[in-house]
């Protein structure tokens, strides 16, 4: 019996050896993998077949531990980091959301990284992977470090650890999905710390592009988006045509709810979606001088936040240049960013735009909320109507009711509905906003009341209906 619990005493100590044996190589390799300064990666060029050549840093022991080493840097550096470009090739960002593997994700991408492991099979001249004369440092001692040209098929990568649940699908990935209407501004807290305001304290935009390197670089960041097939609208050239409506700004400050600011009057004219904010700053590392943007997205319905991104430039000798530390923060983030926009759009697509719906009358109006019509109070009508178009599945608030005032709150309406020309009797799919939601429920009020309706939208998320016509007002 004493023979049998010493076995069995050594053969556990064994094991346990054996496993804290497995959990110190884990946390070895772990250790290569999840720091991001043990070496240096950068794209160089861009191949065929969704291919990209990383130029990239390997240390080991003897020259071949090196090269092995550094190819696995260069998968690592794909998934894992922003890797910056050259004038050559656009960089590209970390394709994981997270520096290291979560908890959940540690033994995919322990035996994704395994010395024979899944990694191997996206890089494609490991044949010919041969370091020469400089691209070699001997560090003493049998260990060297090698710069190395791994070609890595980058989209292959992707959609491998798309289809294994570890990254999202990007923007390009993604299909059947239309792209939203976009509008850039500066930020609103950079315009008012510029004093970029109006005697009332409201943001001049126009003030705000008399920066120069503001002007420069919400052209850049259009042209980008527009590169990416992202219907954009040029904010000088809104801003010229609404110079002459600033009394709508002026009117915000004496508390009038349908008083419309110059950022819902350009939203409101280009039927955005949503509207991009980004502001910048300029940084100093270790004596060097670099940008850092923050960049924020907005849906243009409800001027809700619905993410944002902080991006930099590289640090640069002497002064940073704007835009090209704009161009360069733009492409680390740029797969990350747009497909943030796309996933928002289609969660848009699917629960419907969020507006709110005002109905007022005129003094002079006979006809109340409180009238009936075959029963009913106007007022159930309306939201019986609102009810009724809303998208499937979702409900909305009544914020107020009583004989002169609805407020409907979080109605949620089709981006698109099917609209029939009565010339041609075509029929054909349109966005629809507020206002072309407005412009139907005020014409069923005038089906079923007789009295005729005023329709204002205040930007794209928002409409006022006015029922009957004021006599103050009648030429």
């Amino acid at each position: 019996m004493k023979k049998i619990l010493l076995v069995t005493l050594a053969f556990l100590l064994a094991l346990t050896s054996l496993e804290g044996f497995a959990q110190s190589q884990k946390k070895k390799r772990a250790a290569i993998f999840t720091n991001p300064q043990n070496y240096d990666a950068q794209v160089i060029a861009v191949g065929t077949t969704g291919t990209k050549y990383i130029y990239v840093s390997g240390t080991g022991k003897k020259i071949e531990g090196a090269v092995f080493q550094a190819q696995q840097n260069a998968i690592h550096a794909c998934i894992f980091k922003n890797i910056p470009g050259t004038p050559q090739a656009e960089g590209v960002p970390a394709l994981y959301d997270a520096m290291e593997p979560k908890p959940e994700d540690e033994e995919f991408f322990d035996n994704f990284f395994a010395p024979d492991g899944m990694y191997l099979s996206f890089i494609t001249n490991r044949s010919t992977i041969k370091p020469e004369g400089k691209d070699v440092v001997d560090l003493g001692k049998g260990f060297f470090q090698v710069h190395l040209k791994v070609q890595v098929n980058y989209d292959a990568l992707k959609k491998y650890l798309v289809d294994n649940g570890k990254v999202k699908a990007f923007a390009a990935d993604l299909q059947g999905v239309a792209k939203p209407k976009m509008i850039i501004f500066p930020s609103d807290e950079w315009c008012k710390k510029g004093g970029y305001t109006d005697q009332y304290g409201n943001v001049d935009y126009d003030k705000a592009l008399s920066d120069e390197n503001m002007r420069d670089m919400i052209t850049a960041f259009e042209g980008f988006m527009s590169k990416a097939g992202f219907d954009m609208n040029d904010l000088r050239q809104e801003l010229n045509e609404y110079k002459t409506n600033r009394a709508y700004d002026a009117a915000e400050e004496y508390g009038n709810e349908k008083a419309a600011t110059m950022k819902d009057m350009l939203e409101s004219a280009v039927r955005a979606d949503m509207r991009i904010e980004f502001d910048y700053r300029v940084k100093n590392e270790a004596g060097k001088q670099y940008v850092e943007f923050n960049i924020g997205v907005y849906d243009a319905a409800t001027n809700k936040a619905l993410f944002s991104n902080v991006a930099r430039g590289t640090a640069v000798s002497g002064n940073a240049q704007m835009v090209n530390q704009l161009k360069e923060a733009i492409q680390n983030i740029q797969d990350h960013f747009l497909s943030q926009i796309n996933e928002k759009f289609a969660i848009m697509a699917k629960e419907g735009r969020e507006i709110v719906v005002v109905c007022d009358r005129f003094a002079s109006c006979s006809t109340s909320y409180n009238t009936t019509f075959d029963g009913d109070k106007l007022s159930v009508i309306i939201a019986d109507y609102i009810e009724s178009e809303v998208v499937e599945g979702t409900s909305f608030a009544t914020d107020q009711a009583t004989a002169n005032k609805l407020k409907f709150s979080q109605v949620h309406i089709p981006l698109f509905k099917e609209k029939k020309n009565r010339r041609t009797g075509k029929t054909t799919t349109v966005a629809q906003y507020a206002k072309d939601f407005g412009d139907g429920l005020a014409a069923y009020i005038t089906e079923i009341s007789g009295e005729p309706c005023r329709v204002e939208p205040r930007g794209v998320g928002k409409v006022f209906i006015t029922l009957g016509i004021d006599a103050t007002e009648e030429e």
